[in-house]
């Protein structure tokens, strides 16, 4: 057995968690510093230094990359696929839906038109914190020229958010409704910066949806 396939077996027996972590997020400099401090814990009184103790953490961790396969990928679409469906799940419930079809397009004509009305930087940073699976949908046909949209009114925001909607869905609910759904999910600081970036008349809204005053 070569050194590599060594590294490999150590990665998935000995660093379970660390190594389902990594799967999961991506993340290998945080993988690594989880697996810095297990070697530190089960070192405890033995000779060594926290230098030590992390260069052993990027040796193992260093083949991980090359350790993830078909069935790992799958997982991790699969989570993505789960985070995306909690979250229509949420608009289901809260519009009083039938189905998820309906649900993804009220959430997709709000986020289309929050997107829309965002500077170009906080599109993007209102993005980062949606699924994956969501995050192409949200980004579906955009292009950061001439953005932002005027949108100055809540009618106007509004009437954007129609164009995007299912017959007989009513924009001023959906638009409420999705913004509990954020709510649940979305950062604080982030909800708070997203309403901050929209002029006052539509700033409202959020107001209605979460039942606080602003």
């Amino acid at each position: 057995m070569n050194k590599n396939m060594k590294i490999s077996t150590t990665a998935r027996h000995c660093y379970t968690q660390a190594y389902a972590d990594y799967l999961r997020s991506g993340d290998l400099d945080e993988a690594t510093r989880q697996v810095a401090r297990d070697i530190y814990m089960k070192r405890g009184a033995k000779p060594g230094t926290s230098q030590g103790d992390w260069q052993e953490a990027e040796r193992i961790t260093r083949e991980w990359p090359n350790t993830i396969t078909e069935s790992s990928n799958a997982h991790m679409y699969d989570h993505a696929m789960a985070k995306t469906r909690e979250w229509l799940k949420g608009v289901e419930t809260e519009l009083q839906l039938n189905n998820l079809n309906d649900a993804y397009r009220a959430m997709r004509a709000v986020l289309h038109a929050m997107r829309d009305r965002l500077p170009v930087n906080e599109a993007a940073e209102f993005a980062a914190q949606l699924p994956v699976l969501m995050m192409g949908m949200y980004y579906s046909g955009w292009t950061p020229k001439n953005k932002p949209e005027r949108m100055h009114t809540l009618e106007e925001f509004l009437d954007r958010v129609a164009v995007e909607l299912p017959k007989g869905m009513e924009p001023m609910r959906v638009t409420r409704g999705i913004i509990k759904v954020l709510d649940c999910h979305v950062s604080p600081g982030e909800m708070e910066g997203l309403r901050r970036n929209f002029p006052e008349g539509i700033q409202g809204i959020w107001a209605e949806a979460s039942g606080a005053a602003r």
